[in-house]
């Protein structure tokens, strides 16, 4: 599946360039990916959808990532909890995310938060591995502190809460069957609190 030289799509400084090489390289190992996640996602009976990034808005800057999204919702998938797995120019990340689109008014905010709080022990459980990210369009990740980040969740606007496990270039299972071994496990292990949020 995702291979070393699948990061070096992100060298080509063009728009152009670098979308043809993410449609031609990394779209397809994202399908790939997904023949073997929907399966785990639709266990319950639940239809899952697969949503592939294709950076329409893009017409000058190349995108930093891309990434493919895992939800129940056809039409789209920012505007619920969901599943991505995304490809930087360094690194490999699935996640469990929650971003800003669910908290469109205080209520939905209060409502969210308080989901997360229910679920707090289950974050803490999670393998000491998984890490951190509070803005999906940013490359940094950090330790899992739960409670600080679902207080900083509800009182920022913009503030996300992406959780998983990141995998970076150069680690040893990159272009092996371990790599999406790997990558379902941490899928498997997010699920039941992806149920329990939903």
């Amino acid at each position: 599946m995702f291979k070393e030289q699948d990061f070096d799509i992100f060298l080509d400084e063009t728009l152009d360039g670098r979308m043809d090489k993410i449609r031609n390289i990394i779209d397809p190992e994202f399908m790939e990916f997904a023949q073997t996640a929907l399966p785990i996602l639709e266990q319950d009976g639940q239809k899952w959808y697969a949503h592939v990034a294709k950076h329409l808005r893009r017409t000058v800057y190349a995108p930093d990532s891309t990434w493919i999204a895992f939800a129940p919702n056809k039409r789209g998938y920012k505007m619920v909890p969901h599943f991505e797995l995304t490809i930087w120019d360094d690194n490999i990340f699935l996640s469990l995310s929650m971003l800003e689109n669910l908290k469109t008014s205080q209520s939905a905010r209060d409502e969210w938060t308080a989901k997360l709080q229910k679920v707090a022990k289950d974050y803490k459980k999670l393998p000491a591995e998984f890490v951190l990210s509070p803005d999906h369009m940013e490359n940094q990740v950090q330790s899992l502190e739960i409670e600080s980040a679902i207080q900083h969740y509800h009182d920022v606007k913009k503030a996300e809460l992406i959780v998983g496990l990141q995998i970076k270039r150069g680690d040893a299972r990159i272009g092996t069957a371990e790599l999406n071994q790997d990558l379902l496990a941490a899928l498997k292990i997010l699920l039941p609190i992806y149920e329990k949020l939903k």
